[in-house]
């Protein structure tokens, strides 16, 4: 005779344990998604923000504004956001780099929680003659 086991537990470990590896995979791959396209805006503004400080000759407010409008455009905080220009004035062909580095929150359930620096940084030619 043949002793028939209650497997009816064993469906349930199985379960939990896949619940426990593929939730944190799931939300890591929509994590990574999320952070990919933070920093392909981050980018993005950082050239337009390069492009832009060129024409006016360097750091001004109009810049700061300029920047913090583009930001909240693609979904990011500018209060969020350091911003740096190097040099403060420049004159024609004379590079200026734009800076945006901001900090970004990485949540997996089950495995981890911490902080990403995204940094995007871009260069152009100053244009006003001086």
């Amino acid at each position: 005779m043949i002793a028939l086991r209650d497997e009816r537990g064993l469906a349930t470990v199985e379960t939990t344990l896949m619940v426990v590896i593929l939730v944190p995979l799931l939300f890591g791959v929509i994590e990574f998604g999320w952070l990919f396209q933070r920093w392909l805006a981050a980018e993005t503004v950082a050239a337009h923000a390069a492009r832009f400080a060129g024409e006016i000759g360097g750091d001004d407010g109009s810049l700061r504004a300029y920047i913090a409008r583009e930001l909240t455009g693609v979904g990011i905080d500018p209060t969020r956001v350091e911003i740096e220009v190097t040099p403060q004035r420049v004159g024609w062909r004379e590079p200026v780099r734009v800076s945006v580095r901001s900090q970004e929150r990485i949540d997996l359930p089950f495995a981890l929680s911490t902080s990403v620096t995204l940094s995007a940084s871009a260069v152009a030619r100053g244009e006003i003659n001086r």
